[in-house]
């Protein structure tokens, strides 16, 4: 019995220090996010050449992406969906300033958003600064009133876009 103890012990050691180990490393950006990101500005906007990309290009595209999967992922269950919708990444990246065509609020913002490829931490953050206006935006999305949306109801100043849409005041600029 001494020896169950111990062998569980020492194994839930060794798998919780596994767990925490994988909490950082890279994220999973979905395949259907990356084709609907094809379709958006994003390589353009960062300045991306994909036949000359640097390293800083491509990690500065991933961490954007990955960041996008972070609002989507909040938008979906935040809308009773176990998984993101295209409707919840074109949500995502609505809040970042890539789609449709809005102000570029969040933009001096992407530095910080970078980490989320590779940093839970960055992760959790944006997380949690998902706002209202997001939530709901795949609905307007799907009825094709999504920059009918954005022009009447978005916010075009900073300090309301943190309070309803996407709260990047609250990022930090973890690496």
């Amino acid at each position: 019995m001494l020896r169950a103890i111990l062998f569980a012990t020492v194994a839930s050691f060794i798998f919780g220090s596994v767990a925490k180990a994988q909490e950082d490393g890279p994220s999973i950006i979905p395949e259907r996010l990356q084709k609907i990101a094809l379709t958006t500005p994003l390589a353009d906007r960062l300045h991306v050449k994909w036949g000359a990309a640097s390293p800083e290009n491509i990690g500065q595209y991933m961490g954007l992406l990955a960041a996008v999967n972070q609002v989507a992922i909040v938008v979906a269950l935040k809308n009773g969906r176990d998984t993101p919708s295209d409707e919840d990444y074109f949500a995502g990246l609505a809040a970042w300033c890539l789609f449709p065509n809005k102000p570029p609020i969040a933009e001096p913002y992407w530095p910080k958003a970078y980490g989320a490829f590779g940093n839970e931490t960055v992760r959790s953050e944006i997380r949690a600064a998902v706002g209202p206006l997001v939530t709901q935006f795949p609905a307007f999305i799907a009825k094709g009133e999504a920059q009918q949306e954005i022009d009447t109801n978005w916010p075009k100043d900073s300090k309301m876009y943190f309070n309803d849409v996407l709260d990047l005041g609250s990022l930090s600029d973890v690496k």
